[in-house]
């Protein structure tokens, strides 16, 4: 944990203790008014925070797509926080900051999340490599690398600081996305080649790599969830990845995929 990091989560607390410290005093005159603090949790971020493809979706007359069985929610169950829950199927980073911004306040004390790969195009080059044209998956993924490189960090360092100002004591959580592929075909994979395989998850590593680095800049922490998807990739024996299945939950995360999640993100919202 970074030591930044460690004093934001300092400050918060203290602030939170001394809050319920009033409530106790007050409880000394009426009992029944006695109250405990409950740690506010906003998720933020797009498809694989919402939880797309882990079903038991909520019907909240959104397209957002957000799971009862997705990470934030687990993670809020196992700490007990109260979770606002605002990540979004298909968001960037500019609809996080636009759309997804509204719940946080100076009394936030976790924040986490997950958003570029939309930024980067990751379904439109999934797509340009689902077919048998090697030359245009090649070009999708290089374009996908550039926008990764040369904007991303950019938009990812003004939503950082948009979500620092708004929730200054909060401890902030920047999450990862897997890599989707483990270099075999299958009926999930399509067409995608084990060599176009290997370029996808080159970015995948990429788009890791630049998040982490952004996040190291503002103090966050990075809950990177690669090594915990080795072996569970699609085609595997026991995937936590979908394949293609014809819908818009292709190439996301299932329910055990999202429990895989909230069992690498939920040690951070505990510790810090």
């Amino acid at each position: 944990m970074s030591e930044h990091s460690l004093n934001r989560g300092l400050i918060a607390r203290t602030l939170a203790a001394a809050a319920v410290a009033g409530i106790g005093a007050a409880a000394l005159a009426s009992p029944a008014s006695a109250q405990t603090w409950t740690p506010q949790y906003v998720a933020l971020g797009d498809s694989y925070v919402s939880g797309v493809g882990a079903g038991d979706y909520a019907d909240d007359g959104s397209d957002c797509y957000r799971s009862a069985n997705a990470y934030p929610v687990l993670a809020a169950e196992s700490i007990g926080a109260e979770l606002s829950f605002d990540a979004c199927s298909g968001a960037r980073v500019e609809d996080v900051v636009a759309e997804q911004l509204g719940n946080l306040s100076w009394w936030t004390s976790d924040v986490s999340i997950g958003v570029g790969g939309n930024d980067a195009g990751f379904s439109s080059v999934l797509g340009a490599c689902a077919g048998t044209d090697t030359a245009l998956c090649q070009g999708a993924v290089a374009n996908a690398q550039a926008v990764i490189t040369d904007s991303l960090p950019a938009e990812l360092d003004d939503l950082y600081t948009q979500v620092e100002d708004l929730s200054p004591w909060a401890d902030v959580t920047i999450v990862g996305n897997p890599r989707l592929f483990n270099g075999t075909s299958c009926s999930g994979t399509l067409a995608i080649t084990p060599d176009e395989q290997a370029l996808l998850n080159e970015t995948a590593d990429l788009l890791a790599e630049t998040t982490a680095a952004v996040a190291a800049d503002h103090g966050f922490e990075f809950a990177d969830v690669r090594d915990s998807f080795a072996g569970h990739e699609v085609c595997s024996a026991d995937p936590w990845i979908l394949g293609y299945v014809g819908t818009l939950e292709s190439f996301h995360a299932n329910a055990a995929g999202q429990a895989a999640y909230a069992e690498v993100v939920t040690p951070y919202l505990e510790n810090c």
